[in-house]
């Protein structure tokens, strides 16, 4: 699997033209993982940025008093590990390969580097990145909403 093939398919990148596409993937490097292997873990140092080439990666959170819930499964042309990214801070959920899965990473200094390059490309990535991570909070919190309702009812 290309790595402009990853991009050109992936929703971090749509609008961006392909042309772009050889200079932008210099940025990442391509990973093969196993199924069931732990990308990392929530609470961990977020390093990298991930687009998923290839698979499935399921995201899971800690409740506390009640344990472990997956809150997403993300399939080929998704992306994940933004959040910490942006902010350096800790990864908010773990995520694990549910088959074998093919990811492209990039680290958060060069993701940081890829959007200073004032490149016009640059505000795009960042309007996909924010529709997207827009998208996921509405999900979770009402994911988390039916979860604890189930709960008090039960």
């Amino acid at each position: 699997m290309e790595k402009i093939e990853v991009l050109k398919n992936n929703y971090l990148f749509k609008n961006i033209p392909v042309s772009y596409f050889p200079k932008i993937t210099s940025y990442f490097s391509k990973i093969d993982i196993q199924d069931d292997k732990k990308l990392f873990e929530e609470g961990d140092r977020g390093d990298f940025l991930y687009l998923i080439g290839k698979g499935k990666v399921s995201i899971i959170i800690n409740i506390e008093n009640i344990g472990q819930e997956g809150i997403a499964v993300l399939t080929q042309n998704e992306f994940f590990g933004e959040m910490s990214i942006l902010d350096g801070g800790r990864r908010s959920a773990t995520a694990i390969a549910r088959e074998e899965t093919v990811l492209l990473k990039i680290n958060r200094e060069n993701f940081l580097e890829l959007l200073d390059k004032k490149a016009d490309y640059s505000t795009i990535i960042l309007r996909n990145l924010v529709e997207k991570i827009s998208k996921r909070i509405k999900n979770t919190s009402e994911k988390l909403n039916s979860f604890y309702l189930m709960n008090m009812e039960g």
